[in-house]
């Protein structure tokens, strides 16, 4: 068999096996994440965000599964003082919080800063407590909201400007931890809605 021969019926049974892997990973529904238009939209802070879910009981990650993704996760860091940190950015014209998701370790003290990158007017709404903390930020300013959160769960922050929470710009807070026994539901696991 001459080289020319062998290497025609090598790339054809390369062709083939890779059009037989194709046709078999197309019916997965994994296999259509690893598309072009798919995989370039998994950026880091996304990636952070949907690798984190696993590690989130049921309930939190049915909720958790609806943020607007774009907007990726972060853990609230630790200053020498106690009180727990993050940067979340409003970016030009994208109705969007970056990162959607803060994570903080144990329940204390956080205190957000924001950045207003856009032309638009935007606020950040904090509920923590029973208190609500609002900060406004007019076009290309920053600030910073404090708030305490003293117990597991999840918390929400918010745009109160016209719609912009309903356009993109919500964000949780889940702290970390274990619900005292008196606050744990006493039931059996419960079936959750699918799609």
């Amino acid at each position: 068999m001459s080289h020319v021969t062998r290497a025609v019926t090598t790339r054809g049974a390369v062709l083939a096996l890779l059009v037989g892997a194709s046709s078999v990973l197309s019916a997965c529904d994994y296999a259509r994440l690893l598309r072009p238009s798919v995989v370039k939209q998994l950026n880091p802070r996304v990636a952070r965000l949907v690798n984190y879910f696993p590690e989130v009981d049921d309930p939190n990650e049915a909720i958790l599964a609806r943020l607007p993704g774009h907007g990726g996760l972060a853990h609230a860091k630790e200053g020498r003082d106690g009180v727990l940190r993050a940067t979340v950015r409003a970016p030009a014209d994208q109705y969007v919080w970056y990162p959607s998701l803060i994570v903080m370790p144990r329940a204390g003290e956080l205190e957000l800063e924001f950045q207003n990158e856009d032309q638009a007017f935007h606020g950040a709404m904090l509920h923590g407590n029973g208190e609500l903390e609002v900060l406004w930020l007019p076009a290309h300013t920053a600030g910073r909201a404090r708030i305490r959160l003293d117990e597991p769960g999840l918390y929400t922050f918010t745009c109160p400007v016209a719609n912009h929470g309903g356009r993109g710009m919500l964000g949780l807070i889940l702290v970390e931890g274990d619900v005292p026994a008196q606050a744990k539901l006493d039931r059996p696991r419960q079936p959750r809605p699918r799609g």
